[in-house]
């Protein structure tokens, strides 16, 4: 597949793999590369902060579960999302509000990191985002009907 110019989520996917841990190895070369990508976008923030992200997602990895990724910057920067599977495959992804290159090229690093280390992995990019299922949750919001009584409220 070649990638487009310009997209709003780049998704990769493990294949055959079901266990953040095993993603552990790779994730501070991600992480690294998901920072350098924020720099432009970044206003100042505490030095310490990138480290303890970095900590804390290597602590939720190591564990085998889905860490927090990297979502705490600025409106115009890029973010990196683990998103729940009800596959249980392990899955991440940039993403910005509105389309982009940098988000493509970023996908594209990353995809890069992920096959130097051994990962096969699907990329994919501007996919629809589906919530996982749950017994009794219909999920999103209801819109009251509109009025016909006049009363305008």
């Amino acid at each position: 597949m070649v990638a487009p110019v310009k997209a709003r989520t780049g998704h990769l996917v493990i294949e055959g793999r079901k266990d953040f841990r095993e993603l552990a190895r790779v994730y501070p070369e991600i992480h690294r590369r998901v920072l350098e990508a924020n720099r432009p976008f970044a206003k100042e923030m505490d030095p310490i902060l990138p480290e303890v992200l970095l900590e804390e997602n290597l602590r939720d990895l190591k564990g085998g579960r889905k860490p927090s990724g990297f979502n705490r910057q600025e409106v115009a920067g890029l973010r990196l999302v683990f998103p729940i599977r009800e596959d249980h495959k392990v899955e991440f992804y940039v993403s910005r509000p509105g389309r982009c290159s940098e988000v493509v090229s970023l996908t594209e690093t990353l995809s890069g990191v992920l096959a130097k280390a051994g990962f096969r992995h699907q990329v994919e990019y501007d996919r629809t985002l589906t919530l996982p299922s749950h017994p009794g949750i219909s999920g999103g919001y209801r819109r009251e009907p509109a009025r016909t009584d006049g009363s305008g409220a």
